[in-house]
């Protein structure tokens, strides 16, 4: 059993994997489901519109449109949510499709990179012989290399 802060308020609570406390996390509960509800009946709000009318802060709905927890449908053109790479208009997350998957190429790259320098290294390693010398009660190991 783990013991926290909570990063909002810095109450102390037991840790299940999120990082608020159950006060906080239920006000956060309650916070999305009126701007869900909100959005529902009002797809073409603004943001200001939206935080008027829900006492909801615009942070906040920001940061529920980048979880992913609130998905914009296209009616929702009045709350400028970007793609954070390419700029483009988007209706949920951080980055549009395409960016999407030019990172995960890229980050796949980079692992299969990884993945073969991890690969050359085991075979130099393999290549090695270890000599294991003893001197006052201190091990010392020599790396001798077979060329």
């Amino acid at each position: 059993m783990e013991i926290r802060n909570c990063k909002r308020c810095g109450r102390l609570y037991t840790y299940t994997g999120i990082d608020l406390c159950p006060v906080c996390y239920r006000q956060d509960e309650e916070d999305f489901m009126k701007v869900r509800d909100y959005l529902d009946t009002h797809p073409s709000a603004t943001m200001l519109e939206i935080s008027q009318n829900t006492q909801v802060s615009t942070k906040k709905i920001m940061d529920f449109l980048k979880e992913g927890r609130l998905i914009l449908t296209s009616n929702n053109v009045n709350i400028g949510l970007r793609c954070e790479r390419c700029g483009k208009p988007i209706l949920t997350g951080r980055f549009c499709d395409e960016c999407k998957t030019k990172l995960a190429k890229e980050l796949m790259k980079g692992y299969s990179i990884q993945s073969d320098d991890k690969k050359k290294k085991n075979k130099q390693e393999k290549d090695c012989t270890f000599m294991r010398i003893k001197k006052r009660k201190n091990d010392f190991y020599i790396k001798l290399l077979n060329y």
